[in-house]
């Protein structure tokens, strides 16, 4: 029998492709078998939106196609593509502090709901300070050495060690205006306190007069992201921060092995590229933002610190110059429906954020960012707003379950 996770809405569904409003009790439909699902069902929210899904059939799982439209789009569809096939093989190259964890989301919800298989760690983030390992990846017995589909997890990139792991896989990152990226890690993460700058007016201002006077003794808590830390996740060594001729060889490959460089600035535009590279539908793309850093972890920057940050990280400004000109490129490709496409997607992402979301209220229990809270709690808006943190334990639960702890230690660490 051939059992898939039920999707975040109330249906029914058949191998022909049709839907049919749900009744008391869910069911899935494959081929000839039948199984009732009624203990994960879960109550429809407002009737804003009216789903329709398509199940389709592969050689190694079973693909939920969603379409969830809006009634006030119902008239005006989208520009018509080529009939393909999705692509359901993907690294996600996690940079931090550059809406990468509300990307991971995406690329987790598309998945999860898929059965698609992640390759995760004992712990969230599989590598930082070293360069991904396919030994930071738990081993599940019953898949029996087969690669696995996605990659989402915070990982230092390696190409050769993520080949090993996802073989054949597209490659996407996501990078951000290095003086935004730089200002955001080091609220976010406090760099001040270990800089004992933390009284001072404007920390970040403090830190920027004089760096490398606070950066050669690295004795602030992540360090590595307080210059040129998207290369340094993209796999550049820090002894190369003012090696040009190195960094744009770095460069240069990257852009030899990433297939999409999503830019934080454009993310509704790079996710539109990004459907259209991988032949997934709207609902799918759709994304509400994991967290917006707080006021009190916010600086000030003038045009001077803006300036002087961007010196300091030189690589970082190498890197998104390059990638954001490739984006623009990608776009003007794209063809003449873009703009109708964009504010398609944007119409139905808003009408995701009005339905789901409370606008008058903040989730500020983390005080270094302030979270969305939902109005509609049904199962479609929760797998929105859920974050990679949230998915991941979902994830890893879900891997074993269907493959196995390893050993010991993994039963522990899914127990817990």
């Amino acid at each position: 029998m051939m059992i898939i996770r039920q999707p975040p809405v109330f249906a029914k569904f058949s191998d022909t492709g049709n839907f049919h409003p749900a009744e008391s009790t869910p069911w899935i439909v494959i081929g000839d078998t039948t199984s009732n699902v009624s203990s994960n069902a879960v109550a429809v929210g407002p009737q804003v939106h009216r789903p329709s899904f398509q199940v389709q059939k592969t050689d190694s799982v079973t693909s939920i196609k969603t379409t969830l439209l809006p009634n006030l789009m119902r008239e005006t569809q989208p520009t018509p593509v080529p009939k393909c096939s999705p692509i359901q093989r993907i690294v996600f190259l996690k940079t931090h502090k550059t809406a990468s964890t509300t990307m991971a989301s995406v690329f987790e919800r598309y998945g999860y709901y898929r059965n698609l298989t992640f390759a995760v760690g004992k712990r969230h983030v599989l590598s930082f300070e070293y360069k991904f390992s396919r030994g930071n990846v738990m081993k599940f017995p019953k898949m029996k050495g087969k690669p696995f589909d996605m990659l989402t997890n915070h990982a230092r990139y390696s190409r050769e060690e993520m080949n090993a792991v996802v073989p054949n896989a597209t490659y996407i990152t996501i990078l951000r205006k290095p003086e935004d990226q730089v200002d955001s890690a080091f609220g976010y993460f406090e760099m001040y306190r270990g800089m004992k700058i933390g009284s001072e007016p404007n920390p970040l201002e403090t830190f920027m007069d004089d760096p490398m006077k606070y950066y050669k003794g690295h004795k602030y808590h992540m360090w590595q992201l307080s210059r040129n830390g998207m290369l340094f996740d993209l796999g550049l060594d820090h002894k190369y921060d003012e090696d040009d001729q190195k960094i744009n060889e770095k460069i240069k490959e990257l852009a030899g092995e990433f297939d999409l460089v999503l830019i934080s600035e454009y993310l509704d535009e790079s996710l539109l590229l990004m459907k259209k590279l991988l032949c997934w539908e709207y609902t799918d793309i759709v994304y509400l933002s994991s967290g917006i850093r707080s006021k009190s972890h916010r600086y000030d920057k003038d045009r001077d610190l803006r300036n002087k940050i961007r010196m300091w990280s030189h690589g970082d400004v190498l890197l998104y110059d390059h990638f954001n000109k490739t984006l623009w490129k990608k776009i003007r490709d794209y063809g003449p429906s873009f703009q109708t496409d964009l504010k398609y997607f944007r119409d139905l992402n808003k009408s995701v954020y009005d339905e789901c979301v409370n606008p008058s209220k903040w989730n500020k229990h983390d005080i270094r960012e302030d979270k969305l809270i939902l109005k509609n709690d049904s199962e479609w808006c929760r797998s929105v707003i859920r974050a990679d943190m949230g998915y991941t334990k979902m994830i890893r639960k879900s891997m074993v379950d269907r493959f196995g702890p390893n050993g010991i230690l993994g039963f522990i660490n899914w127990l817990f």
